[in-house]
């Protein structure tokens, strides 16, 4: 009989904890996966915890954001679909050279980042236009990077090798000028010439009011989607028949020219 009671001790016991179940702990699921050389799809947070309010839902390869400054919808990657442009303030604690933040959303959902760095001026709208600018048949963003007293330092972001590109040219973002003042003007145009693609940047000036304003062009073209190199560079005269008088085609040495990007400058 003292024999008997342990055993039936011991059977009463592992009933015991067979009968109680163990229910697991649901717990949220990420899905997706991040962007490698092809890109990614956005992370997508399951329905079992709430929706994010931000308005931008970050893929691996993204950057926190700050203020909204400016968006665009055009077809970046020429795939025929709508993708999305948003530029963003620098966020409180960033490093000084994101001052902007560029965010390009695919029509496929992913997210390519690129920043406007510290040479740059903080704008409260730094997007100028959208237009072909390189010849690839895709849409370009033109942007502000910069102001002078009376001009525009002006820059280029394309989509080139699977990525969101700043325009750079011998081995540093290109920048150009366009608008001026009485006395000097700059600009930029976009143009085809013999089957090349070309950006020109004039620059102008009278300061010695000898009826003459002397002229500088620089020709560049595009070795790939996102590089420009120095083809040429002219000089001329162009005279006038009256003292500090400006040239006749102003929006030629003012302006900005590239596709349906017009400005007088």
């Amino acid at each position: 009989m003292r024999h008997l009671l342990p055993i039936a001790a011991t059977l009463l016991l592992a009933s015991c904890a067979a009968a109680v179940a163990t229910t697991p702990i649901s717990t949220p699921s990420i899905g997706g996966t991040p962007g490698g050389a092809d890109g990614g799809t956005a992370p997508s947070l399951s329905t079992s915890v709430p929706t994010p309010t931000a308005a931008v839902v970050p893929t691996a390869n993204s950057s926190p954001v700050g203020a909204s400054l400016a968006s665009a919808q055009a077809d970046f990657d020429c795939d025929g679909k709508v993708d999305r442009l948003q530029f963003f303030a620098r966020p409180p604690g960033a490093p000084r050279d994101a001052i902007i933040l560029a965010r390009l959303t695919l029509a496929s959902g992913t997210v390519h980042d690129a920043t406007l760095g510290s040479n740059d001026v903080s704008e409260a709208n730094p997007l100028i236009g959208i237009a072909d600018v390189n010849g690839d048949g895709c849409d370009d963003a033109i942007v502000t990077v910069g102001r002078g007293a009376s001009t525009t330092w002006t820059s280029f972001l394309v989509y080139d090798d699977n990525d969101l590109r700043r325009v750079e040219e011998d081995g540093k973002p290109a920048m150009f000028l366009f608008g001026g003042s009485v006395r000097h003007g700059n600009a930029i145009e976009c143009r085809t010439r013999k089957d090349a693609t070309e950006l020109v940047a004039r620059a102008v000036s009278d300061y010695t009011s000898d009826f003459q304003w002397d002229a500088v062009e620089d020709v560049h073209h595009w070795s790939t989607r996102s590089r420009l190199v120095l083809w040429s560079t002219s000089r001329s005269v162009i005279e006038v028949g009256v003292r500090y008088a400006m040239p006749a085609d102003q929006e030629h040495y003012w302006g900005l020219s590239c596709g349906s990007v017009k400005l007088a400058g």
